[in-house]
């Protein structure tokens, strides 16, 4: 039977990377038997190399449109599967990425068995990668990425808030949600830590691809571009107060974040690199223990682990915490925002000024060579009106 390998996140494990690998190298690991296919769906906000993305996708409508829209998304569900099938005569492997699988499935009752299913019917066997971060790493990772968005407020606010219940941090009760669904032996959990990576080199990209059987080596591309860069430190701070200004908030690219991340860079080669840590360590330690019981029953379940250690890397109780920043510090960053972007404009008014000074040379060019073409018509035509003239005489 052919398989579905499904990348479900969880978000803040570097999925965009995973998947912008993947994108990048459709080609070779067709070569390999694998095909990470681009089925055409689009998305608002949602990049197209998350190509899982429709088996979750849940639209915000209005109430009389509901059933319309769910009608959609059922259809386009089946859809999706039917091309897999389609794909599973050519290839032997199928593989699909979405982090939003991980939190979104439960919008469509009993997710897990109707897709398993589903895929049985079409003669596909069913694989689930999972990977696995600690939960306060989640937490402070996603906070900064909601303050890089839109949000104002403080990560004591931030954790006294429902915004963090968008998370299923739980991870041994959505797993054996998963598991009740299509058994264990279909369940692939990893570790999001360097240390626990395998494959070739020891890295993310080597560790997913060493799940699929493959090995990292230079046949691969790598892509160039950072996918989803974060902010932190006082870029993040700032940030965070000119959220209060609507024209600050975005989902997307914006002017901001993208002269933010210039200023960080510079700031940390200058002063090096900020705390990026925002649980105090007895705070931590307090929120931690919320999951100690069930992250040591999946090392033990799903990782054959005896000891009950599922993430490995030190928590160390001396360090900085992000706190507050000095006036000083956000105004001086803030000017040289505004100098990053004064010498952006004055670049691209240069860049404009030399297109419409070779436009105005093309246009001269144009008109030489008109009047050049010109001549013998003119002289022709004075000649015979000479001769016109003289006659008249």
């Amino acid at each position: 039977m052919a398989t579905l390998y499904l990348h479900i996140g969880t978000p803040k494990t570097g999925t965009s990377a995973i998947q912008e690998f993947l994108y990048s190298n459709r080609e070779i690991l067709e070569k390999q038997g694998f095909c990470y296919p681009e089925f055409g769906y689009r998305y608002t906000g949602v990049h197209i190399r998350r190509n899982a993305h429709f088996l979750v996708h849940h639209q915000i409508c209005k109430p009389e449109n509901e059933a319309k829209i769910r009608k959609e998304e059922n259809e386009r569900f089946y859809e999706g599967l039917d091309k897999i099938k389609e794909l599973t005569g050519t290839f032997p492997n199928v593989v699909l990425s979405d982090e939003n699988v991980w939190n979104g499935y439960v919008r469509r009752e009993n997710f897990w068995k109707v897709l398993s299913d589903a895929l049985s019917e079409r003669g596909i066997d069913l694989k689930v990668i999972v990977y696995l971060r600690s939960q306060d790493l989640v937490l402070e990772s996603y906070y900064s990425q909601r303050v890089k968005v839109k949000i104002q407020m403080s990560f004591q606010e931030y954790l006294d808030s429902e915004d963090i219940d968008v998370f299923k941090l739980d991870y041994y009760r959505q797993l054996k949600e998963i598991e009740q669904a299509i058994g264990k032996e279909n369940i692939i959990v990893r570790v999001y830590e360097k240390q626990q990576y395998e494959g070739n080199g020891n890295t993310l990209i080597s560790d997913f691809l060493n799940v699929l059987g493959l090995e990292l080596d230079e046949k691969y591309i790598s892509p160039d571009k950072v996918v989803n860069t974060s902010l932190y430190g006082k870029a993040l701070e700032l940030k965070r107060i000119l959220n209060g200004i609507d024209g600050f908030v975005t989902r997307r690219k914006h002017w901001l974040v993208n002269y933010l991340k210039i200023a960080q860079e510079e700031d940390e080669r200058k002063n090096g690199t900020p705390a990026k840590k925002f649980f105090t360590y007895e705070k931590r330690m307090d929120f931690l223990a919320k999951y100690k019981e069930g992250n040591e029953a999946i090392a033990r379940e799903f990782l054959n682990r005896e000891d009950g250690v599922l993430f490995r890397d030190e928590i160390i109780k001396d360090y900085d915490v992000v706190g507050d920043y000095s006036t000083e510090e956000l105004v001086l960053m803030c000017g040289r925002l505004l100098q990053i972007q004064n010498e952006a404009m004055e670049k691209k008014i240069e860049g404009m000024s030399n297109k419409l000074a070779a436009t105005q040379k093309e246009l001269d060019k144009v008109k030489r060579q008109l009047a050049y073409e010109r001549r013998p018509l003119y002289k022709k035509a004075v000649s015979k009106m000479r001769k016109v003239l003289s006659k008249k005489k």
